[in-house]
Formats: structure tokens, C-alpha cells, sequence
């Protein structure tokens, strides 16, 4: 018979920390059967039922991003509770091996079930803890975590700046790329209906939601020259969590600021899309213009456009300058600032040069630390032994590839 593994989800709706979850499934479904929780239905719960993995719903519920006042603090250790509660029974009932944690947000629920009932626990952390009160929540409720799995040097240093005793436990695995290394240097790019194809394409790719930086790039769009505003189309891939009304007011706060700048001609509202590849094969230049507050560790957006040959401008924050080498394979800027974003836009547009040397670095940037063979080998290796201490009740620390 196999062993079990509850994942515990934070969302329902698919975004890069639940596609990186999907990579673990797969590299785990022939010696383990999964257990996925979610606060609630959404895309990929429904995507993983159709999988025939089993998956149930608990009582986490959804929060608004941002800073939480004390009754929202009170309402989520309520929920937590009730939480590893339900999650008690499940591992008991079902003999569950390991406890996976796919974020921080259900952190003190699974470390809680994990310890009731003696179970190993792995964190993995996908974003750059900022907010003091979460980093000091996160780092001490680390310490009753089996193994830490962060996507990058950032995010792992956000936990070990507030405790130093985890780094023997901290393992930084990058986001595996599907089809890492199968886009040639000479990949055709092919127009997106619609396009003009002399247009100069810049992409953003991810959720909309403040976050993100959207409306500072809208802001630095502005501010282009009217030569260059008329040589650009900007294309937003991406969607407001339906279940955020922030993000949704947020996005009609876009909207109307594409109308008042007299941007209607250059921005194109692409919505929520599956299949990402034809966008980026269409893009010139990927923007991620995310603020300082946004937590961004290992954007997939990015690394996916380094994929395709494709350079970017970034704001220099959590995990991207780890990637983005300013004038190797693109150009960095300070979180928030509207006037650099628009100087590295005219640049890049006025510089055939710079353009030239930014692909071509682009093209060379990915390598074996984001190969998805190599991520499913050494997640299945951590899972196999952190099961097999298990097993043993061996006391002993699990250490692979420390952060140290």
C-alpha cells in the first residue's frame, strides 16, 4: 500500500506556487497517494477532482492581502484551530505519512495537526516574507517543521534572518520550468491575432492584483514619449482573484486609468489564460513591476520569458535580482518608481543595442537549477527521507542542500 501526503493549499484558484504543487504531485504519484486541502472550490481543486486526486475542503477561508487588522489576526488563529482539527482527523483516519505545506498562510494549521498527531511537516515557502509580524510568526513556527523548501536565496533568508537555527533545515529548490531547455535560440515568434506586427510587444504577466505593480507601469506608460507611446502594445496576461475584492476594485481602477492616460490603443486586456506560451512568443519585453511590499521570490513569469528568449524589466525585489542580471538579460529598477520604469522603457526602446545584448543574454540565462527533472528528483529524495524518519522515529534533522 502507499504512503499518504495531505498537501494543505491556501487557495483554490491556480497561480505559480499551485503549478510548482503540481510539479510535487507528479514527481510523487508513483510511490505516494495524495491528499490535497483547500479553503474552498475553485480552478484547481476542480482541476486535481478531474485528476482523481482525492481532495476535501477546510475551514481556512479567504483573507485580503495587505496588512490585517487585530480582528482579522483573531479570526485567522480561530480558523487555524478549526482547521487542524479537521486535519487531525483526516491523518488519523487515512494513516497519513507527511503533512506538506504549500504556504505560510496554512502554516499554523498544519504544524499543529503535524504535532498532535507526530507527524513530519515540510514548508514550502514560494514568496519573500516583508511584514514583521508574519516573519516572526513563520520563523518560530518553522522550528517545529521537519524541512523548509524555499524557491529562492530571498525568501529562505527572510525565515533565517529571524532565526538562524533553521538554516540546517532550509533547502532552496528553484521553480522547475516544464520544457526547460526545449525553446531554441531561433524559436519563431508568432504575432498574437489581432497585432501589429511592427509594434514593439512588452507583456506582464501574473495576477492583477496592487501588488503586482500594474498601475505603476501604467504610470510610466504615461510618461513615454509620444515617438515611443506610439510604438509599443502592452499586453496584461492575467486575472483579480475572483474571491478578492480588492483585486477586483482594483482592476477597474486600471481600467480607468487606461482611459484617462489615453492608453486605449496600446493596452490589450488578455484576462486569465492557460496556455501562456503564444503570449510570450509574441513579447518583446516581459515588465514585472512588482512593489516592494509583494512578497515575489521566483516569478515563473520571469523565468518563463528567460525561456523564451524573452529579456525583462523587473523591480529589483525578493528573489529576481537572483535571475535578472541588470544589463546581462535585463534591466532592474526600484520597486515603485514610476520615472526608472519609464527611463528603462525609453532606453530599451531607443537602444537596438542594449535590445540586442538583453536576448541574447535572456536566451543564456536558464540552466540546471530550474530543470523539472532535477526539481522532481529532489523532492521526491527530501519526501523519501523525512517519510523514512518517520517510520524509524529517527530524531535526526533531514539536510540535503542547506541555505547556510
Amino acid at each position: 500500500m502507499k504512503k499518504k501526503i495531505l498537501f494543505l493549499e491556501q487557495q483554490s484558484w491556480l497561480s505559480g506556487a499551485q503549478r510548482v504543487l503540481e510539479s510535487v504531485l507528479d514527481a510523487t504519484a508513483r510511490e505516494y497517494d495524495a491528499i490535497v486541502a483547500f479553503p474552498g472550490e475553485g480552478e484547481f481543486s476542480r482541476k486535481l477532482a478531474d485528476r482523481k486526486i482525492q481532495t476535501f475542503t477546510y475551514p481556512l477561508g479567504f483573507y485580503q492581502t495587505g496588512r490585517k487588522s487585530r480582528a482579522e489576526m483573531l479570526e485567522f488563529a480561530e480558523r487555524s484551530l478549526l482547521c487542524a482539527l479537521k486535519l487531525v482527523t483526516v491523518i488519523r483516519r487515512q494513516n497519513v505519512g507527511l503533512v506538506y505545506i504549500n504556504g505560510p498562510r496554512c502554516m499554523l494549521a498544519g504544524v499543529l495537526a503535524a504535532r498532535i498527531t507526530g507527524r513530519p511537516a515540510l514548508l514550502h515557502l514560494h514568496l519573500t516574507l516583508v511584514r514583521q509580524p508574519e516573519i516572526l510568526l513563520v520563523a518560530n513556527l518553522a522550528r517545529y517543521v521537519s524541512a523548509i523548501v524555499s524557491c529562492s536565496q530571498a525568501a529562505a533568508a527572510s525565515l533565517l534572518t529571524a532565526n538562524r537555527s533553521l538554516a540546517g533545515k532550509t533547502h532552496i529548490l528553484y521553480n522547475p520550468l516544464v520544457g526547460c531547455g526545449c525553446v531554441s535560440s531561433d524559436a519563431p515568434v508568432s504575432q498574437l491575432p489581432g497585432g501589429d506586427s511592427s509594434a514593439v510587444t512588452l507583456g506582464v504577466v501574473g495576477r492583477i492584483t496592487k501588488p503586482k505593480g500594474q498601475m505603476v507601469l501604467l504610470n510610466a506608460l504615461a510618461r513615454l514619449s509620444a515617438q515611443n507611446k506610439a510604438r509599443v502594445r502592452v499586453v496584461f496576461v492575467g486575472a483579480p482573484s475572483p474571491e478578492n475584492g480588492d483585486d477586483l476594485a482594483y482592476d477597474q481602477r486600471l481600467k480607468e486609468c487606461v482611459t484617462q492616460f489615453g492608453l486605449e490603443a496600446t493596452i490589450e486586456w488578455a484576462g486569465y489564460q492557460t496556455a501562456v506560451d503564444p503570449f510570450y512568443r509574441a513579447m518583446d519585453l516581459l515588465i514585472q513591476p512588482s512593489l516592494s511590499d509583494s512578497g515575489e521570490s521566483m516569478p515563473l513569469s520571469v523565468l518563463e520569458a528567460l525561456l523564451h528568449g524573452v529579456p525583462v524589466i523587473a523591480s529589483w525585489t525578493g528573489g529576481v535580482p537572483e535571475i535578472i542580471h541588470h544589463g546581462s538579460n535585463g534591466l532592474l529598477v526600484p520597486p515603485g518608481d514610476e520615472v526608472a520604469l519609464a527611463r528603462a522603457l525609453e532606453h530599451f526602446l531607443q537602444d537596438t543595442s542594449l535590445r540586442a545584448r538583453l536576448c541574447t543574454g535572456a536566451r543564456s540565462s536558464i540552466d540546471d537549477r530550474f530543470s523539472l527533472e532535477s526539481f522532481k528528483s529532489r523532492i521526491r529524495g527530501l519526501i523519501w527521507k523525512l517519510c523514512t524518519a518517520q517510520q524509524s522515529g529517527s530524531p535526526e534533522a533531514i539536510r540535503e542542500e542547506s541555505a547556510a
